[in-house]
């Protein structure tokens, strides 16, 4: 080759591979970063819930704690040039956290384009809508407490008490219009209700239902038989079959039935007779013993049977509270104190999540009750504010899962509404959020569903 045509040819392969070079190869424009050049990466969190954290990794290597929302800044710089891959390395306790925009590469600037959004479990409130024999569901935004209906499904005559599966995958409903037990699954995503088989009956009025711990068998309190009926659960389809000797003989009017978390015991209101009764039950079956059976006095009208979530305090409500202790042992009950005389006309007491505070409702009237709990004694003494304002006669209510938020299901109002709770003084303000029926809510429960896969 001529000298001329070389030196044109070098110039001219110079001059190809600085615009390759400067084009990535082909590509778009990617300046070379200068010799020696380090970047951060960083983004954004949000969604993240107050006092949670969460680990998150670059490039599996490079670990950053984050325990607010907002921008973040992994504290290792990377090479100009080099890649970067954002993952969550620990997700926060109750949430998922997911990452976009969380990998690049050929880096020549400062990344901050990373985004962590982090979401908590669906939660789900289920209101017995009485007058339209139907069950209302209805989604709980877990970061403001708004509540939005999601629909209805249909129920037995005259819905009145709710209880839950301890897997959170089934729901029984009492109607005490056609003496029912309504079954429904729960979809585990929707929250969405489907019913399963037909409502199979129980005695008459079943006021009351509760599953035992296991979620091995449910309890129907039959108020106008005198009896409880008793069903074996299926553990895989939620189906339930009477047990043999159910419905079985119990106290006079029995309308309130629970059973303590060691599952060795039931215990059953009598409206009549003015006492809870403790009933030993058969481990195999489940079926109520009749033989050991004892009672106490629980004040006038007794109707409401709550207990702690370590099943050493009990709360019965009729004309007034009156508060027992537990032999976690015998299951014997032993009042402390004095019956309390809460604001109004007193419906079941409900303890916060916590164990912090208790509420009652006032099902004539605007207000509910609110108590601090006292540590080890469960001793109710009412908060400095309480009565609490409310709409009018919350029949019921229920916590979501945090005890950030209460709900109620009003009668006279034909709403069900929502309130944020004070984690310092249990306080209640009102979210904002009303949600009108026109059905007559008689009962509510919440369930938070399993999160969903990241």
């Amino acid at each position: 080759m001529e000298p001329g045509r070389r030196a044109f040819g070098r110039s001219l392969g110079a001059g190809f591979l600085r615009g390759w070079r400067r084009r990535g190869g082909g590509g778009g424009v990617f300046p070379l970063p200068p010799p020696g050049a380090t970047y951060t990466v960083g983004g954004t969190v949000t969604g993240l819930e107050s006092g949670a954290s969460l680990t998150l990794l670059n490039s599996d290597g490079d670990a950053l704690s984050v325990s607010g929302n907002g921008a973040f800044t992994f504290a290792t710089a990377i090479a100009g040039g080099s890649s970067y891959s954002v993952t969550v390395g620990a997700q926060p306790s109750g949430q998922n956290c997911r990452v976009s925009n969380g990998t690049g590469s050929n880096v020549s600037a400062n990344v901050t384009s990373v985004r962590v959004s982090c979401a908590g479990a669906p939660e789900f409130a289920y209101v017995a809508q009485s007058f339209s024999d139907n069950i209302g569901i209805y989604k709980i935004d877990v970061s403001t407490g708004a509540l939005s209906s999601v629909g209805t499904v249909a129920a037995g005559a005259s819905p009145f008490s709710i209880a839950v599966h301890p897997s959170k995958r089934f729901l029984y409903v009492a109607n005490t219009g056609d003496g029912t037990i309504s079954i429904y699954a729960i979809n585990q995503t929707t929250g969405a209700l489907a019913q399963i088989g037909t409502d199979l009956p129980t005695g008459r009025y079943p006021q009351s239902i509760a599953v035992d711990p296991a979620g091995n068998v449910v309890y129907a309190a039959n108020a106008l038989d005198n009896t409880v009926s008793v069903f074996a659960v299926d553990q895989g389809s939620g189906a339930l079959a009477a047990i043999a000797g159910s419905p079985f003989s119990t106290v006079t009017s029995p309308v309130g039935v629970t059973v303590h978390p060691g599952g060795k015991f039931v215990y059953i209101a009598s409206q009549i007779d003015n006492t809870i009764t403790k009933y030993a039950i058969d481990q195999g079956s489940g079926a109520v013993l009749a033989a050991g059976a004892t009672s106490v006095p629980a004040g006038s009208s007794p109707t409401f049977v709550t207990l702690d979530a370590a099943g050493e305090t009990m709360y019965v409500t009729g004309t007034k509270v009156t508060t027992f202790a537990i032999d976690s042992a015998t299951g014997d009950l032993a009042q402390i104190g004095a019956p309390l005389t809460p604001n109004g006309t007193s419906s079941r007491v409900r303890v916060h999540p916590a164990g912090k505070f208790a509420y009652i409702p006032d099902g004539l009237g605007r207000t509910l009750s609110g108590y601090a709990v006292a540590p080890g004694s469960g001793v109710l003494s009412p908060l400095p504010d309480a009565p609490l304002a409310t709409d009018n006669a919350p029949l019921d209510i229920a916590f979501n899962a945090s005890g950030k938020f209460l709900v109620t299901a009003n009668w006279n109002d034909d709403s069900i509404s929502a309130y944020s709770i004070n984690q310092k003084t249990g306080v209640l303000s009102s979210v904002g959020s009303v949600v009108n029926l026109d059905t007559r809510p008689r009962a509510i429960v919440t369930v938070q569903l399993p999160l969903s896969p990241t």
